[in-house]
């Protein structure tokens, strides 16, 4: 692995969405997207400006940054941006050495061979309120989660939902991916000047329960999870959390 754009490392922590939520894990996010939703909540590792300005670290850079924080979970989680633009082979196979767990996160726009190593790879493809649907996105997402299906990943498929036609497109998404573990997880929307905590708490919690009732009463989403992010319910859009 050589130098790739590293926007943070930072951790302990825990996870806030998705088959990991609450589990304590370190991260790295890696600088760079392919995408550019609306509602990205991390536009510090997405805009170029804040891209060209990362440090480029390496794989042993990287591991000794994720030594020199206090504690060790057992998890680290590879985030972004879109960590699949890289080659993070050897960064996954030193933490695995080194006693730790991987899971990456990606919109599944990029496929990389060392993905099909990670110890969970979640897949979150992006809905209509994210404005990235189109043609080429989808079939990039189906070639994506065919070849993790094919490699035997340990694969979850997680939709963030806002409204009802982000729930029709996941469900969607969800016949066509019947064998895959299922996750909804509730929009949060960005930080907007002048609206507190507590109220974009009380605006999380309204499309929550929507979201909860939406999906208990549709046979298409039984075995589907539905969650918040734990980690906005918990520090907001800080960094670093």
């Amino acid at each position: 692995m050589t130098g790739v754009p590293v926007v943070e490392v930072f951790g302990p922590t825990i996870q806030g969405e998705g088959a990991l939520a609450g589990v304590p894990t370190m991260f790295v996010r890696f600088g760079g997207c392919d995408y550019r939703c609306v509602w990205c909540d991390s536009l510090h590792a997405v805009l170029p400006e804040a891209v060209r300005e990362a440090p480029r670290m390496t794989a042993a850079e990287v591991a000794e940054t994720l030594d020199r924080l206090p504690a060790r979970p057992a998890w680290v989680t590879l985030s972004g941006g879109n960590p699949a633009l890289f080659e993070l082979g050897d960064l996954v196979a030193g933490l695995h050495l080194a006693g730790r767990r991987v899971a990456v996160e990606t919109q599944g726009s990029v496929w990389r061979e060392w993905l099909a190593d990670v110890d969970l790879l979640t897949t979150s493809p992006k809905p209509p309120s994210s404005g990235m649907v189109s043609a080429e996105h989808d079939a990039e997402s189906q070639k994506f989660l065919t070849l993790a299906v094919e490699r035997g990943c340990r694969l979850i498929l997680k939709v963030v939902v806002f409204d009802e036609q982000d729930y029709m497109w996941a469900q969607t998404l969800r016949a066509r991916w019947t064998q895959v573990p299922f996750y909804l997880s509730c929009g949060t929307d960005p930080p907007v000047t002048g609206r507190s905590h507590a109220e974009a708490l009380r605006r999380v919690s309204d499309r929550y329960r929507w979201l909860c009732e939406r999906a208990a009463h549709d046979p298409a989403m039984i075995d589907a999870r539905i969650l918040p992010q734990l980690h906005v319910l918990a520090w907001g859009h800080e960094k670093g959390r």
